[in-house]
């Protein structure tokens, strides 16, 4: 049984870790084993260690290997506004490529009740923030500028195109620099780690649908399956046909 719940810049993972390889995503991840007895194998360099909890930096070559054990994964993109408010209570200085975490067992109690349950994704979101111990982050905006919102539109709406940030700007009659700057300000991402994330979601949602991997890649933007399968697997450690394998009971929820 998994539970994924994938927004446009973080992604919380509930569920026994899929084998992985020693790879390197962008996004920093939080990673908690949910069986009190169980510890999470990380390999980084030439350095092991086995604990309860860890964190990843951006950017880090690593292998996770938990066993049979229920892990959460939370990734957050570093280049995201949220990223510094949320991980400022846990380090005075930037953290190290990796961090060890020891989260209570109050918290972990509540991500096994999150796996078991499930929930909304406000819900979910909340309960991991509580038990990582992270930081708050500022409400968002409640009604975006048109104009951001139109870029967002052709975005999604085109996935497999290459969009130019020249291109989005003349679209809605604003210079690039304003663009760049309006759009962080209001998606809290970068436009071009927003199209990626957006071109993974659009896989997950096909896949979910019913879609062949092959299928989900084309449409979303993907030169073939293999190129979409590499992306996915730097993104979240693990290949696209373990998450999707007909065995697996997977509860997915693709939020905005």
């Amino acid at each position: 049984m998994y539970r994924l719940y994938l927004w446009h810049h973080r992604i919380v993972f509930l569920g026994v870790s899929p084998e992985n390889d020693l790879h390197r995503h962008h996004a920093a991840q939080f990673c908690v084993s949910l069986d009190s007895t169980e510890k999470i194998r990380v390999s980084h360099a030439d350095k092991v260690l086995d604990v309860s909890g860890i964190f990843i930096s951006p950017d880090q070559a690593h292998r996770i290997d938990a066993g049979d054990a229920r892990v959460l994964s939370l990734y957050l993109e570093p280049d995201s506004t949220e990223y510094q408010p949320l991980i400022q209570p846990l380090w005075q200085e930037p953290p190290a490529a990796l961090e060890i975490l020891r989260p209570s067992s109050e918290g972990v109690q509540a991500l096994q009740d999150l796996f078991a349950e499930g929930g909304d994704g406000h819900t979910a979101w909340s309960i991991c923030v509580a038990a990582l111990g992270l930081g708050s982050i500022a409400e968002p905006v409640c009604q975006r500028d048109a104009r951001i919102e139109q870029v967002v539109q052709i975005i999604r709406n085109e996935p497999g195109r290459s969009h130019t940030l020249p291109h989005l700007a003349d679209a809605v009659h604003l210079s690039p620099g304003r663009l760049t700057h309006l759009f962080r300000e209001q998606m809290g991402i970068p436009i071009r780690r927003f199209t990626v994330w957006t071109r993974m979601r659009q896989v997950v949602r096909l896949a979910v649908d019913g879609a062949s991997l092959t299928e989900a890649a084309h449409t979303a933007g993907f030169a073939d399956a293999a190129h979409m399968s590499n992306s996915f697997r730097g993104m979240f450690g693990f290949s696209p046909s373990t998450l999707f394998a007909a065995r697996v009971q997977i509860d997915i929820n693709v939020l905005d």
